[in-house]
């Protein structure tokens, strides 16, 4: 029996990015509630695993120290760092709020849990439902995105002597993990999204295919709107 671990914690649910912001983790709390009633956590073969916190250097393994900083800063309301500078609006997609850090480290420790259950062989299946943010930059918040979290959990299993098939199938390219490995051959990253002519972030062609060693490691279908099942 194929044995499934499942990253939750109702602290992934708590934080508000703003009244108005079109993310809202109360749905993590909502996706739970529904699995629950259904007795999934009851089943012999579902483990519910609670979260821990990314450290700082765990962050690093993909983001610069100078952006982990202003985060943390960031996240206590403190004006040492220029928001703007790192990617955060308080009108745009990234708005600053207190508590951010904590949050933010807390799905991307999800992620790692969930690498270090499936390197172990404790688990076939992890599924972290608060992870997936694609879009961070090294240096730079982006499209709802704080910490990259699958790229910081695939370049922990890269240190483990691992090579990994990342597949992305959300509406958007994911172009913060694509950029992270562009230049590696131990990462295949395939993106299925709606093209960039169409949607943010206006990346993800199929000719983005890689560089140096790494050239065909990297695989983009962007598709058009409203593309069904049915091509």
């Amino acid at each position: 029996m194929r044995k499934t671990a499942f990253l939750y914690s109702q602290l992934l649910s708590q934080h508000v990015l703003s009244d108005t912001h079109p993310m809202r983790p109360i749905r993590l709390q909502h996706t739970y509630d529904l699995l629950n009633s259904y007795d999934v956590f009851n089943e012999s073969s579902v483990k519910l695993v609670h979260p821990r916190n990314a450290s700082p250097e765990e962050l690093s393994l993909i983001h610069s120290q100078d952006y982990i900083s202003a985060v943390e800063s960031l996240s206590i309301e403190t004006e040492e760092f220029d928001s703007d500078r790192y990617g955060f609006s308080a009108r745009g997609d990234n708005p600053v709020y207190r508590g951010m850090y904590e949050a933010a480290t807390l799905s991307t420790g999800s992620s790692l849990i969930a690498a270090e259950l499936i390197n172990s062989r404790n688990v076939d299946i992890a599924f972290n439902i608060s992870g997936g943010l694609h879009h961070a930059m090294r240096s730079s918040a982006s499209g709802f995105c704080i910490f990259n979290d699958p790229a910081i959990a695939i370049k922990y299993l890269i240190g483990q002597g691992k090579r990994v098939a990342y597949i992305d199938v959300d509406a958007h390219h994911g172009d913060g993990v694509q950029q992270a490995f562009y230049n590696n051959n131990n990462v295949l990253t395939i993106s299925i999204h709606e093209s960039g002519q169409y949607l943010f972030p206006g990346t993800g062609f199929s000719n983005e295919t890689g560089a140096n060693n790494a050239d065909g490691y990297s695989i983009n279908l962007p598709l058009f709107p409203y593309t069904t099942d049915d091509i």
